[in-house]
């Protein structure tokens, strides 16, 4: 094994930083012979199939039973999908009926009709359909598994520490490796919008994709995970080491304890000045219990894990049960609710979205949501519902000009209508906001403000948009950077805009968490930093030693700076200064 020290730049699933060693894996290979078998054994083959299939839904069945009582019913629904596929009638009797007529094992047979099944479905553009083979494949594993006694079961031991690397891992894996008591997962497939990433968030589980991982990453290899930032450090130098344990344990498993000793929220900046932090959440979590507690404001809370939990679009009933928990569970705090922001790249599935070869400028967000107009009202009516806690507002995602926005309050105000018609109770002043992720929208933002009572920048999507370098793609990784000044100007822009409009404004991207940016957020005067909540504790210490009024003169010198480096090293120079006078 080499101890050759390397860095990958991945992307980050889900955040947190773990340490440890790697254990290269990889799921759902089986090295099955296709060999015959006599007539006398045909039974028996058939017989260990149904045995086979029994345990993996029963596995499957107390799996669910753990997501629902650890994370929650939608998500839990990513396992009904799989026990429908477990226990596929016509799939079965295909299988048991080549069994017979070929007189070939159990295994063999079923891995063969399972990859005739699933290899369109992995080749296919549609995200859909290849979160079924996904699916399939998970279950496939299980059966197999089973067949040839291969499982992970609880008796499969883990050495301290193990980071699981391999091509892909299902919500079955995910539950299975942390039962075994695994603390991170580096894939070389899945996404962030797969079913193995809304399990992994809602327990906590860092997750960082990067190609070739299994190939690249050593067995047994000492590892650094950094799920916040995507990096990825193989034998990592003993300062490395060091730095990193300082880092997860001001990120890691303490982040609650060390949430809830905070002395104020919201935090103080050193001038007396209160700025605002919420968090961004994607599903219901560890983590809620804390924030509600201490009152923390939900500045994101997509509702896309809604749709990813079953493939489809949830009615209303289900979608205000849910919208109602988050808003009581989180009360009197605010909760800003984001409309579906959906489109090909994340979830395109044949009947709703149709193959875009950039699906990244196509037909997402507020764009699809208009147009399936009865899906937004629904989604809309259900927030509305909600609402008698008084503390939802709503957010429409990817606003590029003024007509989404009152078409969207159209829509909005239909709903209301007949809400009040039905006598049903909703909160009449519930606000409206849009994210500004697009440069278009931050260059007209002032006629936006206008229109609307709150603004929230998403600084992730700004950044791709602005830089014209997708923020997956390792090839222009060096031109995505939230720091370049163009980026910063029409951020400055957004917030200026707000100001004279008298409305807030909040950050919601990944720069709201970080501690060389947040002085530059203040002295812009935005009024919420919402991030993940692994950094809340490092920006409430940060805000603490900012005096506001003193860096209000970085803005004008970042956002006029020449170049990214330029950028950089301003708030680079600010902090160094900042320190040196600690």
């Amino acid at each position: 094994m080499s101890d050759k020290r390397k860095v990958i730049h991945g992307v980050p699933i889900s955040s947190g930083i773990v340490l440890g060693t790697a254990h290269v894996v990889m799921p759902g290979d089986f090295r099955i012979v296709d060999s015959p078998v006599p007539a006398t054994r045909v039974n028996r083959e058939i017989a260990a199939l149904e045995d086979a299939v029994e345990k993996t839904i029963a596995e499957l069945s107390e799996m669910r039973k753990v997501a629902v009582r650890k994370i929650g019913g939608p998500v839990a629904k990513i396992f009904d999908a799989q026990l429908l596929i477990a226990g596929d009638y016509e799939f079965l009797q295909k299988v048991k009926n080549e069994i017979r007529s070929r007189k070939r094992t159990a295994a063999s047979v079923y891995n063969k009709l399972v990859r005739n099944a699933t290899n369109p479905l992995k080749n296919s553009p549609d995200h859909y359909l290849r979160q079924m083979a996904i699916d399939i494949e998970a279950v496939a594993s299980r059966v197999l598994s089973h067949l040839i006694g291969n499982s992970v079961s609880k008796d499969t031991h883990l050495a301290p520490n193990t980071i699981v690397v391999g091509r892909a891992f299902t919500p079955n894996d995910v539950m299975a490796y942390r039962e075994l008591k695994a603390v991170g997962f580096i894939v070389s497939r899945g996404g962030a919008d797969s079913h193995m990433a809304l399990i992994a968030r809602s327990l906590m589980v860092p997750v960082i994709q990067t190609e070739q991982c299994c190939k690249i990453i050593p067995n047994g290899s000492r590892l650094i995970a950094d799920g916040t930032t995507g990096d990825i450090i193989i034998n990592p130098t003993p300062e490395e080491w060091s730095e990193y344990q300082r880092r997860r344990k001001r990120l890691g498993p303490t982040m609650i304890a060390r949430i809830r000793r905070l002395p104020k929220i919201p935090p103080v900046t050193r001038d007396g000045k209160e700025m605002g932090i919420g968090a961004n959440l994607s599903l219901p979590g560890p983590a809620d219990d804390i924030l509600a507690e201490r009152q923390i404001p939900v500045g994101l809370y997509r509702t896309e894990f809604l749709y990813m939990a079953g493939n489809k679009f949830p009615d209303e009933e289900t979608q205000y049960r849910t919208y109602l928990r988050i808003a009581e569970k989180f009360a009197p705090a605010p909760v800003v609710l984001r409309t579906f922001d959906l489109g090909y790249d994340k979830l395109g599935n044949g009947a709703d979205w149709l193959h875009e070869d950039n699906p990244a400028l196509g037909w997402r967000g507020i764009r699809a949501m208009l147009d399936m107009s009865q899906v937004f009202k629904t989604q809309v009516r259900a927030m509305l519902r909600a609402s008698v806690q008084k503390n939802i507002k709503i957010m429409l995602p990817m606003i590029t000009d003024l007509w989404e926005v009152e078409r969207a309050k159209k829509y909005i105000a239909q709903v209301k209508l007949k809400l009040r018609r039905d006598g049903i109770p909703y909160d009449p002043g519930i606000q409206v906001g849009i994210m500004i992720e697009v440069p278009a929208a931050a260059m007209t933002a002032d006629t936006l403000a206008k229109k609307v009572d709150f603004i929230s920048i998403g600084t992730n999507d700004l950044t791709q948009y602005t830089m014209a370098a997708d923020r997956t793609n390792n090839r222009v990784n060096n031109l995505y950077s939230p720091f370049h000044p163009a980026v910063l100007h029409l951020v400055a822009l957004t917030v200026e805009a707000c100001k004279k409009n008298n409305i807030p404004v909040s950050i919601c991207g990944e720069l709201a968490g970080d501690v060389l940016a947040i002085p530059l957020f203040i002295g812009m005067g935005v009024d919420l930093l919402s991030m993940s909540p692994s950094r809340i504790v490092d920006a409430c210490r940060m805000i603490n030693k900012v005096d506001s009024t003193l860096v209000r003169h970085l803005v004008t010198s970042v956002v006029s700076s020449g170049s990214l480096q330029a950028a950089i090293n301003r708030l680079k120079d600010y902090k160094a200064a900042f320190e040196q006078r600690k």
